[in-house]
Formats: structure tokens, C-alpha cells, sequence
């Protein structure tokens, strides 16, 4: 009922010149991304009237998105994502095209879009997550701190920028970190970049090598300025927790089990919704969402919290809390097994209505990330003789191109795509996702030097 009084007033807010469709209220979407984000598009497009912001460096990537909500809904703006006056600049040249008009809610999927998503949500005067909370979500750094200030869990970290850090960091009054430790960008997603590490001597090798390829990559500027992160080892069960906070209330959280992750460059490779943990792991694992969630105040978005628990003594560690939803087969996942898709919830909360529960379809969701571990050439990748019905397929998608380079151990940047299939329980579900992956064909073949 509430969505549809708001809906009422929204009709009589949007001006006809700025939006044919005067019936829904207006959502940006900042930073589309990839083809693979249609359906979300699609979805959203059900409740909400749908423009999206797009930086001139994504065009080409982002392009699909314009077909989906027309071109008096596509916002652009000369640079890169991380120019927020420039994006501001053109969502007001935008708005100014017709006096009136509004936006109503701001939200993003992707990660190099929450900061400007928060930046305008903010400026616009719209309900959304405070900047200053989202960037130390962003600052692996900042978080241990505030974390460590409000007295949650947590190991020795130091933030290193530069091959001086690591000298200080080693030496005998520097902080006292004890190997074998983790290192990896103070900002970024992935796991790109992630390295274990044993001892002093790989320390100072492996940071050489990563800061060299750091500076020398396609990088954004704030991801390069950040610098490492290196923290004590925490032997544990990783999970996952997704869900969402409304006004800085944690208002649902699904707790799932990854599969142990493949070290020493920690790729992912899928995982269980629901957890399969003990429920007093469980237990403590949301306590560590709502401590979290509490030590930033204002959380107003879907998260994505990544933490670990030892399933004996039950001790838990944050690893890190993304101001949006899970990528890849996460939300299929989540909704498959608890009826929440969580980007119309992201939408939903951005936009102020109610969020509208349905009824779960599998009692367990069993995923798999797809790894081929020899750098080469993508010689097939399909999933033509996928049977989608029998397998209960919750979602696949194969972002292998056949003629592609692939080069392994590069995070998710390595990764060919990903399954998620349902059961009854987790062992019916994996059982669907094993007969999946044999229905799969995915291969690369050794490059052949001769041919470059």
C-alpha cells in the first residue's frame, strides 16, 4: 500500500518532459558496468523508472545499458569513474533539461561506483550510506581501525605504500606482526593482487614485484595511492554474509560458506548458501554483522561482508564490508534460497519503499567459480548442452571468449564464469552442480608463440 501512495505522489513529480513513464519514481544507477548486469536492469525496471551514469572510459562496456533504459535516461560524462564533480556536473546538466524533474534514489552494484553513488546520493539530498562511512568501507585500512575503535575482533595489520613501509614494518621497534600474513590492496575487489605470505624475505620480494606491477597497471589513482595491506594470518572457515541495513539497522543477513579459497593468491571458488556451520558459528558470525554494521554509522545499502570463524573455539575476524550487493552468482544464490533478490532491495531502500519478501525456491544452493589453472588461449567455452531444468540451474554465466588470452591466478580477473544450482539441501544441490559442470565446455590450449 505504501508503494503505491508513493508511487501516487511520484506521478505528479516527474515531469512528462523528462519521462514518458510518469507512473514510477526515478532511480540512478550509477556505472551500469558489463552486459551481464542486463537482467538487473530489467528487473529494476518493474517498480522504477531507470536512468543511468556512465563515464566516457565506459562507454563501449556500458553500451548495452542505453538500449535498456533509452537515451533520454543515459547520463554521461567525460573521465573515468572517479570524477564526481564531472558526474555531478552532467547528472545537473541532465536534471536541468527539464525544470522539475527529480531523482529520487541513487544505487550502484558495482564497486569503483559506491563512493560516487554516496557522493550524489548526498548531494541530491536522497537517502543513501554517509560518504565518509563508504570510503573507509573502501580503505581496508580505515576499517580495521574504526573496527579496532569500536573494539571488534581483529589481527595486527600496517599499511604499506612503498618499499621504505616494508623496511619499517621488519624492523625490530616496528609493529610486532607475526607471519605468515596476507598482503593485498588496501583498496580493491576480486582478490586481485592477494598474496600469502610465510615469511620476512617473501615479504620484501613479493611487495617489490606487486608494487611494481601496481604502479605500472590500469589502476584508478586512489587504488595506486592506497598502497598494500599486510595482516596476520587467521586460520578459519571464510564466509560470507549478505544482506542490508536501513538507517543503520542491519534489516536481514544470510550467512554462506565459501569453499576454501585456493592459496597462495586466495582465488575464490564458489560456495554453499546456506551456511552448513555449527549454529553457534552462525550465531557469532551475525553478532560480528551487527557489531560491524553498528561501527558505521548511517548504513543505508545491500552489503557484502566477508569475515572468517574458527569452527571450533568459534572466534570470528572481518575481512572487509562492501557497500553493495555480492557479485557474480550471489544474488541468483541468495534469492534462490531466501526470496530477497537483493539489487531490487538495494533499489527498494535507495527509493524509500518497503522491501516485499517472497517465498525461497531451494532449500540449498551449491556454486562454483570456474578456474582453468594454465595461461593459454580460451579454445571453447559454452554451455549450449547445459540442461538448465534438470540440473535446478540457479544461474550460469561463462565470461570465457573463445580466442581470448587467459592468464591464471589473476583473481576474478581469471575467472571463466560461475554455476549455482539448487537442491533440497546442500547435498542434493551439489549433486545438481556436479551434473552442471559436466555439461559445461570450457578449455584453453597453450599459446602457440609462433602464431603471435
Amino acid at each position: 500500500a505504501r508503494a503505491r501512495s508513493l508511487a501516487a505522489v511520484w506521478s505528479h513529480q516527474l515531469p512528462t518532459a523528462m519521462c514518458k513513464d510518469t507512473t514510477r519514481p526515478c532511480l540512478l544507477v550509477v556505472l551500469p558496468g558489463a552486459e551481464g548486469r542486463r537482467i538487473v536492469l530489467q528487473r529494476l525496471q518493474h517498480f522504477a523508472r531507470i536512468c543511468v551514469l556512465v563515464p566516457s572510459a565506459d562507454l563501449q562496456r556500458s553500451s548495452w545499458a542505453r538500449d535498456i533504459v533509452g537515451d533520454d535516461s543515459w547520463i554521461e560524462w567525460e573521465g573515468s569513474g572517479s570524477g564526481a564533480e564531472e558526474a555531478w556536473q552532467a547528472l545537473q546538466a541532465w536534471l536541468q533539461g527539464a525544470p522539475g524533474s527529480a531523482v529520487h534514489g541513487v544505487m550502484t552494484y558495482d564497486e569503483f561506483g559506491v563512493e560516487l553513488a554516496s557522493f550524489l546520493g548526498e548531494r541530491l539530498g536522497v537517502s543513501s550510506t554517509p560518504l565518509e562511512q563508504v570510503r573507509c568501507f573502501r580503505d581496508k585500512s580505515l576499517f580495521r581501525e574504526r573496527c579496532r575503535a569500536a573494539g571488534v575482533p581483529g589481527v595486527g595489520f600496517a599499511q604499506i605504500r612503498t618499499p621504505e613501509d616494508v623496511d619499517r614494518v621488519l624492523a625490530s621497534d616496528g609493529p610486532r606482526i607475526r607471519f605468515p600474513c596476507v598482503l593485498k590492496p588496501v583498496k580493491g575487489a576480486g582478490s586481485w593482487h592477494v598474496m600469502k605470505i610465510h615469511h620476512r624475505d617473501e615479504l620484501r620480494e613479493t611487495f617489490v614485484r606487486l608494487y611494481e606491477e601496481m604502479r605500472g597497471g590500469a589502476f584508478p589513482q586512489d587504488v595506486r595511492d592506497g598502497g598494500f595491506l599486510l595482516e596476520e594470518y587467521f586460520g578459519g572457515h571464510e564466509v560470507d554474509i549478505d544482506g542490508w541495513a536501513c538507517n543503520g539497522e542491519v534489516g536481514f543477513s544470510l550467512v554462506s560458506d565459501n569453499r576454501p579459497a585456493l592459496e597462495p593468491h586466495f582465488l575464490e571458488m564458489g560456495g554453499i548458501y546456506p551456511s552448513q556451520l555449527p549454529i553457534a558459528a552462525v550465531n557469532a558470525l551475525e553478532l560480528l554483522t551487527k557489531q560491524v554494521v553498528a561501527a558505521f554509522p548511517g548504513m543505508h545499502s545491500c552489503f557484502h561482508f566477508e569475515a572468517k570463524v574458527n569452527s571450533e573455539t568459534f572466534e570470528v575476524m572481518p575481512i572487509e564490508l562492501n557497500a553493495r550487493c555480492g557479485g557474480a552468482e550471489c544474488p541468483a544464490s541468495v534469492e534462490a534460497v531466501s526470496g530477497y533478490y537483493l539489487p531490487e532491495v538495494a533499489a527498494r531502500l535507495a527509493l524509500g519503499l518497503d522491501v516485499l519478501p517472497r517465498s525461497p525456491k531451494y532449500g540449498a544452493v551449491a556454486s562454483t567459480n570456474i578456474h582453468i589453472f594454465e595461461a593459454g588461449v580460451v579454445t571453447a567455452c559454452s554451455d549450449s548442452e547445459l540442461d538448465a531444468a534438470a540440473c535446478n540451474l540457479v544461474t550460469c554465466v561463462l565470461t570465457g571468449r573463445v580466442g581470448q588470452p587467459h592468464v591464471p591466478n589473476s583473481g576474478s580477473l581469471s575467472c571463466l564464469g560461475w554455476l549455482a544450482t539448487g537442491g533440497a539441501d546442500a547435498a542434493d544441490a551439489e549433486r545438481h552442480l556436479q551434473e552442471a559442470l559436466s555439461q559445461v565446455s570450457i578449455a584453453v590450449s597453450p599459446q602457440d608463440d609462433k602464431a603471435v
